[in-house]
Parts: structure tokens; sequence; C-alpha cells
């Protein structure tokens, strides 16, 4: 029997095969040419892979090339979330959550994703690292990277910083040559099957990481280790709000020490708090007190305006200016300029000081470098505060020469000292010795730099006898190094009130700066403690610590005392805090003295 087709079913059916063909034809065309180029690099970026090869962080040394920051191979943790199907996230998600201690819920969520790489935990340790190895998914990797690593714990912590778990330095030197040590990304080109896992056989090109540089500071490791454990016992035994000492080389303005209290561990910086992590040495203002007389008596003699010999009248301990009342811890009658100095007479030194026309003398206190920042190369200082003669108040001639309405840093007032025993120039104080490629190639350095000439070098030298004097004889005497000539002045300020109303009457900035040998210094020292308590005064519970760490220091620099057998039996040979030798004898900070 004959099928009969009808035309219009034919062409119909001509017309559908046809548009059929058409639209095979056009999607052909454009997978083969209009869409090609984009095609081709939607396949590229699916197989092709760029791995980043992570540089390692140039190391922190110290002056003698001990390593104050290395780094350390951690093991951290991914997955590829494409390997994973419905039944094996579910099963798998609580057992990766305990063996790395994060939420079931997290390690769901970051499995579902609809990506061939993610992290799940870096920087892990090495037993939860051996757990997901245990637990053979393919799918699971393990990745090593660098970690930053504190080796001396919290020693030098605030000076040093810490770096982020991307090895991004967020606080101090790790901050400020955060491009020096970091380094330049390498990359390594592969490709990766349709699961998105690495296939390392098919590696095409690798362009290696350029390592960090390494830093090398002026920090002596020692004198740093002297400096903090001194300062904390200080701390604690006074139990002050803060504390910070300095260590500068006075003819060269290299810092060897800088301790803050308190302190942290850069190792677990996110345990620690802001207060803690301050590097208050070069951040913290305030009103320096008595140790800022050496400006003002400097000054005076500078000027030929007065001998150490000139006679002031001390009026007994009571001077009234307009309706105000100048008090000396004691009552003194006629003392010399370098008595004034020996025994911290308040009323002695503003009558030296209103010898000098207020301009003069604000031209010494900007000479000495108080107002601006000293240009150290570390990340955060202050500038201090002063005030042109113009802006003073009717009390400023009082207050400012014994250390009011000025506000200093510790190292402006430690920088202030090396000029008087360094014989009188203003050092540009530094902290980086050199910067070196990772071969050890010195790519910059610093060297001493003179920044002015603020007093003569007789007028040093006359400085220094006082210094010397106020000791042995005056308020410094906790300070004072059997068989070495110490040079020095305590301070005890008031703090100022919140809100600038007036000064409290419990409340102290207490300090003591000195430098030894008081000829041929091989360092100044400034010790500062915030708010003390039990007793407040600089020579009581800020001398002591001066003596022990600038003896045993000196010791440790090689130069020999007139007692040197009686200190190396009580000292011990100087070493390392590593564990290797025996650690060196810290004194008590105890003192009877009393100091201003």
């Amino acid at each position: 029997m004959a099928t009969h087709v009808s035309a219009r079913r034919f062409w119909l059916i001509q017309g559908g095969v046809s548009l059929l063909f058409l639209i095979i034809g056009y999607q052909l065309i454009q997978l083969t040419w209009i869409r090609q180029p984009a095609l081709n690099e939607v396949a590229e970026k699916q197989h092709n892979l760029t791995v980043v090869i992570p540089p390692l962080r140039g190391a922190i040394l110290d002056r003698k090339g001990r390593e104050l920051a290395t780094n350390l191979k951690i093991p951290s943790i991914y997955a590829v979330p494409r390997a994973f199907d419905k039944e094996s996230r579910e099963r798998l998600a609580g057992p990766i959550a305990d063996a790395l201690r994060l939420r079931r819920e997290y390690v769901l969520e970051r499995l579902s994703r609809n990506k061939a790489f993610v992290w799940l935990k870096r920087k892990v340790s090495v037993q939860e690292a051996a757990k997901i190895k245990a637990l053979g998914h393919p799918a699971l990797g393990i990745i090593e990277e660098y970690r930053r690593f504190y080796p001396q714990g919290d020693l030098l912590s605030q000076v040093l910083g810490f770096s982020n778990i991307d090895n991004q330095g967020i606080e101090g030197i790790e901050l400020s040559l955060n491009k020096d040590l970091q380094g330049r990304e390498g990359r390594r080109f592969t490709r990766r099957d349709a699961l998105g896992r690495e296939v390392r056989a098919f590696d095409a090109k690798t362009i290696p990481a350029q390592d960090g540089n390494r830093i090398v500071l002026t920090i002596d490791q020692y004198l740093q280790y002297l400096t903090e454990r001194s300062l904390e016992a200080a701390y604690k035994q006074w139990k002050a709000k803060g504390a910070m000492a300095i260590i500068m080389n006075p003819k060269t303005g290299e810092i060897l020490a800088m301790a803050n209290r308190p302190g942290f561990d850069p190792n677990e910086y996110e345990k620690s708090n802001t207060e803690s992590r301050r590097n208050r040495a070069v951040t913290d203002m305030y009103e320096p007190g008595s140790v800022f007389k050496i400006v003002a008596s400097s000054g005076v003699l500078q000027e030929k305006l007065a001998t150490v010999d000139k006679i002031f009248f001390c009026e007994n301990g009571r001077y009234r200016y307009g309706s105000r009342t100048l008090r000396d811890v004691h009552g003194y009658g006629n003392l010399t300029l370098a008595e004034v100095i020996v025994k911290s007479s308040n009323i002695g030194t503003v009558k030296m000081a209103a010898l000098m026309k207020p301009e003069v003398f604000q031209r010494y206190i900007q000479n000495y470098g108080f107002g601006r920042s000293t240009g150290i190369d570390i990340h955060g200082e202050a500038p201090g505060f002063t005030r042109p003669p113009s802006q003073w108040s009717n009390t400023s001639p009082y207050n400012i020469p014994m250390g009011h309405e000025i506000m200093v840093t510790a190292l402006q007032m430690v920088r202030a000292f090396a000029v008087v025993a360094n014989g009188g120039e203003l050092m540009k104080p530094y902290m980086v010795s050199r910067i070196e490629d990772p071969h050890g190639i010195v790519l910059r350095e610093n060297k001493p730099v003179a920044l002015k000439r603020v007093i003569s070098p007789e007028v040093a030298g006359e400085m220094r006898k006082m210094l010397v004097r106020v000791v042995n004889e005056g308020t410094g005497k906790s300070a004072r190094i059997e068989g070495i000539s110490v040079g020095g002045k305590t301070g005890t300020a008031q703090k100022v009130l919140p809100g600038g109303r007036g000064y409290s009457h419990d409340s102290f900035i207490s300090s003591f700066i000195g430098f030894a040998p008081s000829e041929g210094a091989q360092m100044v020292m400034a010790v500062v403690l915030d708010d003390p308590r039990g007793k407040y005064y600089g020579g009581t519970v800020a001398g002591p610590v001066f003596k022990e760490v600038v003896e045993a220091g000196l010791l440790y620099l090689g130069h020999i005392p007139e007692n040197a057998a009686q200190l190396s039996d009580n000292l011990g040979a100087p070493s390392l805090p590593n564990g290797q030798g025996n650690q060196p004898k810290l004194l008590q900070v105890q003192s009877t003295g009393r100091g201003v």
C-alpha cells in the first residue's frame, strides 16, 4: 500500500531539519571562530594553575649577628572543594573540625564552595597536620609556609614589632622596614585535572621567589637582656604603670638597648593588648622634671653669664613669685651653680635660668633637640612639645627650667645627656646598622651623624664634673658604681592631672639618666618609671637599674674598673640568655637614697 505524504508536511520537516543544521552550523562558527578566544581563556583558567611561591622574610639580627627575628616552616591545610561529593563533605566535616579545632559548620561551608582551592587553616601545629594526613582523602592537602619566629621571646618586642599570618609587618621594625624584609613572591605555572588537583608532572615554568633582605640592628642582645631583666624587676617592685630604658653610644648615636614594660611575646601577639605593645621609649611624652636642669645650667655656662662657682641664694627652700611659692625638698641658703645641680635645687635652677633671656633659653632647648622628632629609624616617634617665649605664661620662666611645661620622650632625654657625655655634639640616634641582601651584600649602611654643636667641649667638661658630683655627693648616690666614675641626674616630676587641671601630688614620673665612664663615656642610659608606688624619687627607683645594667655592661664591653676582681666574682662571665653558660647575676633593685 503506498504511503502518501502531503507536500505541506514534507516542507515543514525539510524546513525544521534545515533550521536545525543552520543552528548547529551557527554554534560551530561561534565555538570555532567568534567565541574561540574567550573559550580558550576559560579553558586556560580551568586547567592552568599559577602557584604563588612565598619569599622567605628577611631575618633581623643584633649588632653581632645574633638572630632576633627569623622564620620557621609551618604546615598549612587546604582543600579542593570540587573533589568532594555531598556524602564525603558530611562525613569528613566533623573529623576535620576536630583535628584543626574548628567549628564543624565553618569546615562544611568551606568544603561546599564551588572552588578548586580553599584554605582550611593556615600555620597549624605538626600534630594537627598529622591528623589531617591520617584522614587519607586526596582532596585534603598540606603546604609548608613560613611563620615569623622570635627566638628570644619578649626580648626587644616593642622595637621588633611583629608580622601577621601573611608575613606583613604590623608594628615596630617589622612595619617600618617591611618593604626590605618581605621580599618578592615567585610563581610556578603548572596544570590541574578536571577536579582541580595539581598535576606536578606538567609544570611549565617557575619564577623563583626573591627572599627578603636582612636587617642588622645596632642593638646588642646581651645589653638588651641586662636592661630588660633589671627594668622588669623595678617595674614589679615599685608597681609602676609603665617603665622604659634606653642605652645609647654617646659618640655615635647608636641605640644599644631599648626596653619597655609592660611587655609581650610577639610569637603570640594576638594574646597581647595595645598597652603592652607600645614602644614607650619613643612614643610617650612626659614632663621630665629635674633631669631637664642640664639645659639651663649648660646654657648659662655657654653664654658666660655665670661660672660654676657663682653663688645663688636658694631662699632656704621657699621662694615666693607672685601668688605662688616654689619649694625645694630641703631648705638651702647660698649654693654655687655646681651645688645647685648637685643638690637639685629648684629655686637655684630658676634663678640660674633667669640670667638668660627667654629667647636664648628657648634656643638651647631647641638645640638640644626638644620639640621635634629625633629622626630615629623606627615607626611611631613622638616629637615632644615646647612653646616659644611669645606663648609662655607668667609661670613659665619658673616651671620650664626645672622640667615642667615641656613634653619630652625618653629618647630625646638620653640624646640630650649624650651631648654632655660626648663633648657637646647633638648626634642623630639610629637603630638600623645596615641592610644586607640574602647573600650578605650590604645594600645600605648607616653612619654616625653629628647634627650640630650645642655646647663647647669646655662647657661639656664642666657639666660632666657636676654630674659626677650628683652621683657621688648628691641625689644620685644609688647609681654609684665602685671603681667607675659615673655622671648622671635624677628626676622626679609630678604628673599633670587629666584635662590639665594642675599637678598630681601622688603620681610621678621618676627617672635617672647617666653616663659612664664620665670621661670617654661608652654608654649613656635613661631609666624612666611611670607612676611608681611606695617610693617615687628618681634616685631611689630608677638609679639602681642604671647601676646594675651599666656595671655589668661596661665589664661586657671590656672596660675594666678598679675593682675588676670583685666584679668578676659578683657578676660572672657575660653570657647570653640562650640556655648556654651561666646567666648574669642581677642585683635586687633597692636603695635607701633619696633623690629629686
